[in-house]
Protein backbone atom coordinates (compact mmCIF):
# COMPACT_ATOMS: atom_id res chain seq x y z
CA UNK A 1 0.00 0.00 0.00
CA UNK A 2 2.83 2.38 1.05
CA UNK A 3 4.51 1.40 -2.12
CA UNK A 4 1.77 2.04 -3.91
CA UNK A 5 0.96 5.87 -2.80
CA UNK A 6 4.70 6.65 -2.95
CA UNK A 7 4.59 5.70 -7.09
CA UNK A 8 1.52 7.79 -7.15
CA UNK A 9 2.87 10.69 -5.98
CA UNK A 10 6.49 10.16 -7.46
CA UNK A 11 3.81 9.96 -10.93
CA UNK A 12 2.12 13.12 -10.28
CA UNK A 13 5.59 15.20 -9.29
CA UNK A 14 6.70 13.96 -13.00
CA UNK A 15 3.85 15.18 -14.57
CA UNK A 16 3.72 18.62 -12.55
CA UNK A 17 7.55 18.96 -13.18
CA UNK A 18 7.51 18.32 -16.79
CA UNK A 19 4.01 20.44 -17.70
CA UNK A 20 6.09 23.76 -18.88
CA UNK A 21 7.55 21.34 -21.43
CA UNK A 22 4.38 19.95 -22.30
CA UNK A 23 3.02 23.77 -22.70
CA UNK A 24 6.40 24.61 -24.38
CA UNK A 25 5.63 21.44 -26.53
CA UNK A 26 2.05 22.97 -27.66
CA UNK A 27 2.88 26.31 -28.37
CA UNK A 28 4.54 25.14 -31.66
CA UNK A 29 1.54 23.59 -32.71
CA UNK A 30 -0.75 26.71 -31.66
CA UNK A 31 -2.76 29.16 -33.81
CA UNK A 32 -0.52 31.73 -33.12
CA UNK A 33 2.62 30.22 -34.76
CA UNK A 34 0.90 28.63 -37.39
CA UNK A 35 0.08 32.07 -38.50
CA UNK A 36 3.37 32.69 -37.84
CA UNK A 37 4.68 30.24 -40.07
CA UNK A 38 2.38 30.30 -42.69
CA UNK A 39 3.86 34.56 -43.47
CA UNK A 40 7.04 32.39 -43.75
CA UNK A 41 5.58 29.84 -46.52
CA UNK A 42 3.79 32.91 -48.15
CA UNK A 43 7.67 34.67 -48.33
CA UNK A 44 8.48 30.96 -49.91
CA UNK A 45 6.43 31.14 -52.50
CA UNK A 46 7.43 34.90 -53.57
CA UNK A 47 10.85 33.68 -53.77
CA UNK A 48 9.26 30.79 -56.08
CA UNK A 49 7.72 33.63 -58.52
CA UNK A 50 11.31 35.20 -59.04
CA UNK A 51 12.21 31.56 -60.31
CA UNK A 52 9.27 31.32 -62.33
CA UNK A 53 9.91 34.23 -64.20
CA UNK A 54 12.84 31.96 -65.96
CA UNK A 55 10.18 29.76 -67.57
CA UNK A 56 8.68 30.36 -71.05
CA UNK A 57 5.29 32.40 -70.47
CA UNK A 58 2.64 31.01 -72.76
CA UNK A 59 -0.76 32.18 -73.47
CA UNK A 60 -3.82 30.30 -75.40
CA UNK A 61 -6.56 32.36 -76.84
CA UNK A 62 -9.42 31.91 -78.77
CA UNK A 63 -11.69 34.38 -80.05
CA UNK A 64 -14.83 35.44 -82.24
CA UNK A 65 -14.73 39.09 -83.99
CA UNK A 66 -17.27 40.85 -86.10
CA UNK A 67 -15.95 44.30 -88.29
CA UNK A 68 -18.03 46.94 -89.80
CA UNK A 69 -15.97 46.06 -93.06
CA UNK A 70 -13.73 43.25 -94.33
CA UNK A 71 -11.12 42.76 -92.84
CA UNK A 72 -7.75 40.94 -93.22
CA UNK A 73 -7.73 37.16 -91.15
CA UNK A 74 -4.24 37.66 -91.60
CA UNK A 75 -1.57 39.72 -93.26
CA UNK A 76 -1.28 39.48 -96.84
CA UNK A 77 1.01 41.46 -99.51
CA UNK A 78 0.19 42.50 -103.06
CA UNK A 79 2.12 40.29 -104.54
CA UNK A 80 0.59 37.20 -102.56
CA UNK A 81 -3.08 38.67 -103.32
CA UNK A 82 -2.54 38.69 -107.09
CA UNK A 83 -1.57 35.63 -107.34
CA UNK A 84 -4.61 34.26 -105.21
CA UNK A 85 -6.87 36.35 -106.98
CA UNK A 86 -5.30 34.61 -110.39
CA UNK A 87 -5.88 31.36 -109.45
CA UNK A 88 -9.20 32.00 -108.01
CA UNK A 89 -8.34 31.51 -104.84
CA UNK A 90 -10.37 33.40 -102.09
CA UNK A 91 -8.83 35.95 -100.38
CA UNK A 92 -7.94 36.18 -96.40
CA UNK A 93 -10.76 38.61 -95.23
CA UNK A 94 -14.05 38.67 -94.10
CA UNK A 95 -16.12 40.46 -91.48
CA UNK A 96 -17.06 37.49 -89.29
CA UNK A 97 -13.57 36.03 -88.00
CA UNK A 98 -13.17 33.08 -85.43
CA UNK A 99 -9.48 32.68 -84.28
CA UNK A 100 -7.55 30.39 -82.06
CA UNK A 101 -4.25 30.07 -81.37
CA UNK A 102 -0.81 30.82 -79.20
CA UNK A 103 1.78 33.12 -78.22
CA UNK A 104 4.58 32.82 -75.75
CA UNK A 105 7.68 34.72 -74.33
CA UNK A 106 10.81 33.64 -72.49
CA UNK A 107 13.80 35.40 -71.39
CA UNK A 108 16.86 33.61 -72.62
CA UNK A 109 19.28 35.96 -70.44
CA UNK A 110 17.94 38.36 -68.18
CA UNK A 111 20.53 39.24 -65.42
CA UNK A 112 18.28 40.82 -63.22
CA UNK A 113 16.41 37.64 -62.72
CA UNK A 114 18.83 35.56 -61.65
CA UNK A 115 19.83 38.94 -59.08
CA UNK A 116 16.25 38.95 -58.10
CA UNK A 117 16.31 35.41 -57.23
CA UNK A 118 18.59 35.94 -54.85
CA UNK A 119 16.53 38.75 -53.10
CA UNK A 120 13.58 36.68 -53.31
CA UNK A 121 15.50 33.74 -51.25
CA UNK A 122 16.77 36.56 -48.63
CA UNK A 123 12.99 37.54 -48.44
CA UNK A 124 12.28 34.11 -47.66
CA UNK A 125 14.92 33.12 -44.92
CA UNK A 126 14.47 36.61 -43.29
CA UNK A 127 10.07 35.67 -43.15
CA UNK A 128 11.45 32.32 -42.03
CA UNK A 129 14.08 33.47 -39.07
CA UNK A 130 11.46 36.49 -38.26
CA UNK A 131 8.75 33.30 -37.78
CA UNK A 132 11.16 32.02 -35.62
CA UNK A 133 11.99 34.76 -33.70
CA UNK A 134 8.29 35.26 -33.01
CA UNK A 135 8.07 31.93 -31.69
CA UNK A 136 10.95 32.18 -29.01
CA UNK A 137 9.34 35.61 -27.98
CA UNK A 138 5.76 33.25 -27.11
CA UNK A 139 8.42 30.76 -25.65
CA UNK A 140 9.37 33.87 -22.98
CA UNK A 141 5.97 35.40 -22.43
CA UNK A 142 4.95 31.47 -21.51
CA UNK A 143 7.52 30.57 -19.70
CA UNK A 144 7.42 34.18 -17.86
CA UNK A 145 3.97 34.01 -17.21
CA UNK A 146 4.51 30.70 -15.76
CA UNK A 147 7.47 31.63 -13.60
CA UNK A 148 4.41 34.31 -12.34
CA UNK A 149 2.15 31.67 -11.52
CA UNK A 150 5.13 30.19 -9.73
CA UNK A 151 5.63 33.27 -7.74
CA UNK A 152 1.77 33.96 -7.00
CA UNK A 153 1.65 30.76 -5.83
CA UNK A 154 4.85 31.12 -3.54
CA UNK A 155 3.24 34.05 -2.24
CA UNK A 156 -0.56 32.75 -1.83
CA UNK A 157 1.57 29.86 0.25
CA UNK A 158 3.17 32.39 2.40
CA UNK A 159 0.16 34.81 2.99
CA UNK A 160 -1.66 31.63 3.74
CA UNK A 161 0.62 30.46 6.33
CA UNK A 162 0.81 33.87 8.10
CA UNK A 163 -2.73 34.21 7.99
CA UNK A 164 -3.03 31.10 10.09
CA UNK A 165 -0.12 31.76 12.34
CA UNK A 166 -2.22 35.07 13.15
CA UNK A 167 -5.55 34.04 13.61
CA UNK A 168 -3.97 31.47 15.77
CA UNK A 169 -2.22 34.31 17.53
CA UNK A 170 -5.62 36.17 17.68
CA UNK A 171 -7.66 33.94 19.39
CA UNK A 172 -4.94 33.64 22.14
CA UNK A 173 -5.03 37.65 22.07
CA UNK A 174 -8.86 37.02 22.47
CA UNK A 175 -8.48 35.03 25.49
CA UNK A 176 -6.39 37.65 26.85
CA UNK A 177 -8.88 40.36 26.43
CA UNK A 178 -11.65 38.71 27.51
CA UNK A 179 -9.64 38.41 30.78
CA UNK A 180 -8.57 41.61 31.10
CA UNK A 181 -5.44 41.08 30.55
CA UNK A 182 -4.26 42.79 27.36
CA UNK A 183 -6.23 45.91 25.93
CA UNK A 184 -8.75 45.82 23.03
CA UNK A 185 -6.92 47.74 20.96
CA UNK A 186 -4.31 44.69 20.42
CA UNK A 187 -7.43 43.21 19.36
CA UNK A 188 -8.37 45.37 16.29
CA UNK A 189 -4.54 45.72 15.48
CA UNK A 190 -3.98 42.13 14.49
CA UNK A 191 -7.62 42.15 12.68
CA UNK A 192 -6.19 45.30 10.69
CA UNK A 193 -3.11 42.45 9.39
CA UNK A 194 -6.03 39.94 9.16
CA UNK A 195 -7.84 42.09 6.44
CA UNK A 196 -4.71 43.51 4.91
CA UNK A 197 -3.19 39.53 4.18
CA UNK A 198 -7.13 38.74 2.88
CA UNK A 199 -6.56 41.93 0.59
CA UNK A 200 -3.64 40.30 -0.37
CA UNK A 201 -5.11 37.15 -1.49
CA UNK A 202 -7.77 38.25 -3.25
CA UNK A 203 -4.89 40.43 -5.18
CA UNK A 204 -2.91 37.60 -5.94
CA UNK A 205 -5.60 35.42 -6.92
CA UNK A 206 -7.04 37.89 -9.54
CA UNK A 207 -3.13 37.98 -10.56
CA UNK A 208 -3.41 34.36 -11.31
CA UNK A 209 -6.50 34.34 -13.66
CA UNK A 210 -4.81 37.05 -15.33
CA UNK A 211 -1.67 35.21 -15.90
CA UNK A 212 -3.35 31.82 -16.07
CA UNK A 213 -5.46 33.39 -19.20
CA UNK A 214 -2.30 34.86 -20.79
CA UNK A 215 -1.27 31.50 -21.40
CA UNK A 216 -4.49 30.23 -22.24
CA UNK A 217 -4.49 32.88 -25.23
CA UNK A 218 -0.84 31.47 -26.11
CA UNK A 219 -1.55 27.66 -25.91
CA UNK A 220 -5.52 27.29 -25.65
CA UNK A 221 -4.97 25.41 -22.46
CA UNK A 222 -4.44 26.35 -18.46
CA UNK A 223 -1.95 25.15 -16.55
CA UNK A 224 -3.35 22.13 -14.65
CA UNK A 225 -0.86 22.82 -11.62
CA UNK A 226 1.30 24.85 -10.73
CA UNK A 227 4.98 23.27 -11.04
CA UNK A 228 8.40 24.80 -10.50
CA UNK A 229 10.34 25.29 -13.20
CA UNK A 230 13.97 24.00 -13.51
CA UNK A 231 16.64 24.59 -15.48
CA UNK A 232 18.29 21.32 -17.17
CA UNK A 233 20.76 22.64 -19.66
CA UNK A 234 22.48 26.22 -19.65
CA UNK A 235 22.27 28.78 -22.66
CA UNK A 236 24.22 28.87 -25.81
CA UNK A 237 25.55 32.01 -26.01
CA UNK A 238 27.44 32.33 -29.52
CA UNK A 239 25.48 33.62 -32.01
CA UNK A 240 22.79 37.02 -31.71
CA UNK A 241 19.88 35.09 -33.05
CA UNK A 242 17.73 38.01 -32.93
CA UNK A 243 19.57 40.03 -35.56
CA UNK A 244 19.90 36.95 -38.26
CA UNK A 245 16.05 38.51 -39.90
CA UNK A 246 18.01 41.79 -40.07
CA UNK A 247 20.47 40.46 -41.73
CA UNK A 248 19.13 38.82 -44.27
CA UNK A 249 16.57 41.75 -44.59
CA UNK A 250 20.21 43.94 -45.77
CA UNK A 251 21.12 41.31 -47.55
CA UNK A 252 17.89 41.25 -49.84
CA UNK A 253 18.52 45.11 -50.11
CA UNK A 254 21.69 44.97 -51.44
CA UNK A 255 20.33 42.63 -54.33
CA UNK A 256 17.84 45.02 -54.73
CA UNK A 257 20.16 47.53 -55.62
CA UNK A 258 22.14 45.04 -57.62
CA UNK A 259 18.95 43.87 -59.78
CA UNK A 260 18.30 47.50 -60.21
CA UNK A 261 21.97 48.24 -61.58
CA UNK A 262 20.93 45.66 -64.57
CA UNK A 263 18.20 46.99 -65.45
CA UNK A 264 20.81 48.75 -67.38
CA UNK A 265 22.43 45.31 -69.05
CA UNK A 266 20.78 44.07 -72.65
CA UNK A 267 18.17 41.59 -72.06
CA UNK A 268 18.01 38.56 -74.91
CA UNK A 269 14.16 36.80 -75.07
CA UNK A 270 12.73 34.54 -77.25
CA UNK A 271 8.81 35.48 -78.31
CA UNK A 272 6.37 33.94 -80.73
CA UNK A 273 2.55 33.16 -82.01
CA UNK A 274 1.07 31.48 -84.08
CA UNK A 275 -2.58 32.27 -84.75
CA UNK A 276 -5.32 29.84 -87.21
CA UNK A 277 -8.22 32.24 -88.47
CA UNK A 278 -11.32 31.14 -89.82
CA UNK A 279 -13.85 32.77 -92.27
CA UNK A 280 -17.43 31.40 -93.53
CA UNK A 281 -17.16 34.00 -96.52
CA UNK A 282 -14.24 35.69 -97.96
CA UNK A 283 -15.32 39.14 -99.26
CA UNK A 284 -14.62 38.22 -102.79
CA UNK A 285 -15.80 34.99 -103.83
CA UNK A 286 -18.09 34.32 -101.24
CA UNK A 287 -15.83 30.99 -100.07
CA UNK A 288 -15.11 29.66 -96.68
CA UNK A 289 -11.26 30.57 -95.52
CA UNK A 290 -8.45 29.81 -93.37
CA UNK A 291 -5.51 30.62 -92.87
CA UNK A 292 -2.89 30.05 -90.20
CA UNK A 293 -0.06 32.58 -89.37
CA UNK A 294 2.58 32.83 -86.95
CA UNK A 295 6.24 33.99 -85.63
CA UNK A 296 9.25 33.44 -84.01
CA UNK A 297 11.95 35.73 -82.99
CA UNK A 298 15.20 36.35 -80.64
CA UNK A 299 15.36 39.80 -79.50
CA UNK A 300 17.87 42.09 -77.96
CA UNK A 301 16.63 44.57 -75.49
CA UNK A 302 18.36 47.53 -74.31
CA UNK A 303 16.03 49.42 -71.64
CA UNK A 304 16.87 52.60 -71.52
CA UNK A 305 14.37 55.01 -68.89
CA UNK A 306 14.47 57.71 -66.50
CA UNK A 307 12.75 55.86 -64.35
CA UNK A 308 15.43 53.16 -63.63
CA UNK A 309 17.71 55.53 -62.40
CA UNK A 310 15.42 56.92 -59.22
CA UNK A 311 14.85 52.88 -59.05
CA UNK A 312 18.37 52.84 -58.33
CA UNK A 313 18.64 55.69 -55.90
CA UNK A 314 15.46 54.55 -54.39
CA UNK A 315 16.96 51.06 -53.28
CA UNK A 316 20.22 52.64 -52.46
CA UNK A 317 18.12 54.76 -49.86
CA UNK A 318 16.64 51.47 -48.25
CA UNK A 319 20.17 49.78 -48.68
CA UNK A 320 21.48 52.84 -45.98
CA UNK A 321 18.27 52.38 -43.97
CA UNK A 322 18.60 48.92 -43.64
CA UNK A 323 22.68 49.14 -42.45
CA UNK A 324 21.62 51.67 -40.39
CA UNK A 325 18.76 49.58 -38.50
CA UNK A 326 21.08 46.49 -38.58
CA UNK A 327 24.10 48.45 -36.83
CA UNK A 328 22.06 50.03 -34.42
CA UNK A 329 19.67 46.74 -33.56
CA UNK A 330 23.27 44.75 -32.93
CA UNK A 331 24.30 47.87 -31.02
CA UNK A 332 21.15 47.57 -28.66
CA UNK A 333 21.34 44.10 -28.26
CA UNK A 334 24.57 43.57 -27.49
CA UNK A 335 24.46 46.55 -24.29
CA UNK A 336 21.09 44.44 -23.35
CA UNK A 337 22.66 40.45 -23.62
CA UNK A 338 25.68 41.90 -21.30
CA UNK A 339 23.04 43.67 -18.96
CA UNK A 340 20.71 40.41 -18.51
CA UNK A 341 23.82 38.41 -18.40
CA UNK A 342 25.33 40.54 -15.41
CA UNK A 343 21.58 40.84 -13.70
CA UNK A 344 21.57 36.76 -13.99
CA UNK A 345 24.57 36.75 -12.22
CA UNK A 346 23.29 39.22 -9.40
CA UNK A 347 20.25 37.46 -9.44
CA UNK A 348 21.85 34.27 -8.11
CA UNK A 349 23.31 36.07 -5.49
CA UNK A 350 20.22 37.90 -4.52
CA UNK A 351 18.41 34.47 -3.81
CA UNK A 352 20.62 32.79 -1.69
CA UNK A 353 21.07 36.25 0.12
CA UNK A 354 17.09 35.99 0.29
CA UNK A 355 16.46 32.77 0.59
CA UNK A 356 19.31 32.99 4.20
CA UNK A 357 16.93 36.16 5.27
CA UNK A 358 13.61 33.77 4.96
CA UNK A 359 15.23 31.45 7.30
CA UNK A 360 16.73 34.47 9.55
CA UNK A 361 13.15 35.79 10.14
CA UNK A 362 11.85 32.39 10.39
CA UNK A 363 14.10 32.14 13.19
CA UNK A 364 13.09 35.82 15.03
CA UNK A 365 9.89 35.24 14.57
CA UNK A 366 9.93 31.77 16.30
CA UNK A 367 11.88 33.78 19.48
CA UNK A 368 9.02 36.64 18.76
CA UNK A 369 6.05 34.29 19.39
CA UNK A 370 8.03 32.92 23.03
CA UNK A 371 8.30 36.37 23.71
CA UNK A 372 4.88 37.33 23.31
CA UNK A 373 3.40 34.47 24.96
CA UNK A 374 6.00 35.13 28.38
CA UNK A 375 4.71 39.58 28.03
CA UNK A 376 8.16 40.12 27.24
CA UNK A 377 7.07 41.68 23.48
CA UNK A 378 3.50 43.66 22.74
CA UNK A 379 1.57 42.58 19.67
CA UNK A 380 2.27 45.55 18.11
CA UNK A 381 6.07 44.74 17.52
CA UNK A 382 5.08 40.83 17.47
CA UNK A 383 3.20 42.24 13.93
CA UNK A 384 6.38 43.81 12.71
CA UNK A 385 8.38 39.85 12.98
CA UNK A 386 5.03 38.69 11.22
CA UNK A 387 5.35 41.04 8.43
CA UNK A 388 9.03 41.46 8.01
CA UNK A 389 8.88 37.11 7.44
CA UNK A 390 6.28 37.57 4.66
CA UNK A 391 8.42 40.31 2.93
CA UNK A 392 11.45 38.07 2.95
CA UNK A 393 9.07 35.47 1.96
CA UNK A 394 8.05 37.50 -1.18
CA UNK A 395 11.34 39.36 -1.85
CA UNK A 396 12.77 35.10 -2.26
CA UNK A 397 9.95 34.52 -4.55
CA UNK A 398 10.45 37.93 -6.51
CA UNK A 399 14.13 37.10 -7.28
CA UNK A 400 12.93 33.37 -8.61
CA UNK A 401 10.75 35.05 -11.10
CA UNK A 402 13.28 37.72 -12.19
CA UNK A 403 15.71 34.94 -12.72
CA UNK A 404 13.43 33.40 -15.23
CA UNK A 405 12.41 36.76 -16.96
CA UNK A 406 16.23 36.97 -17.41
CA UNK A 407 16.62 33.76 -18.68
CA UNK A 408 14.06 33.98 -21.23
CA UNK A 409 14.92 37.44 -22.32
CA UNK A 410 18.30 35.90 -23.15
CA UNK A 411 17.11 33.00 -24.53
CA UNK A 412 15.27 35.25 -27.49
CA UNK A 413 18.48 37.16 -28.00
CA UNK A 414 20.56 34.01 -28.51
CA UNK A 415 18.40 32.02 -30.53
CA UNK A 416 17.60 29.63 -27.89
CA UNK A 417 14.44 27.22 -27.70
CA UNK A 418 13.51 27.41 -24.27
CA UNK A 419 11.96 23.81 -24.28
CA UNK A 420 14.99 22.75 -24.12
CA UNK A 421 16.58 24.59 -21.39
CA UNK A 422 13.44 24.17 -19.13
CA UNK A 423 11.29 21.30 -17.18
Amino acid sequence: MKRSLFLSLALATLLQASEIGELLHKLKSAPVTKAQNADAHIAKLYAQMATDKLYPDITIFGSMEHYTNDTNLRPVPPPEANRLMAAHRPLPFAQNIQRIGAKFSMPIFVKSIFTLRKKAAYVAQAARLKAKLDLLHNEALLVGAYARLNYLNELTKALQARKRALSKTKEAIEIKVQSGRAAPIALDKITNVLGSIDIALLNAQSDIEKTASLIEALVGTRPKAIAAIEQKSDLATDTIFALKPLQSEEKAARKELQANKEQFLPKLVAEGSYTHSYANKDAIFGKAVDRGYGYAALKLVIPLSKSDFTDIQIAKARLLRSDAELAKKRMELVAQAKALQEQLRLNEKAQKLAAQQVVSQKNLLRYAKTALAVGRMDEEEYLRYEVALLEAQTKLAQTRLQKWQILAQLAVIYGNDLERIVQ
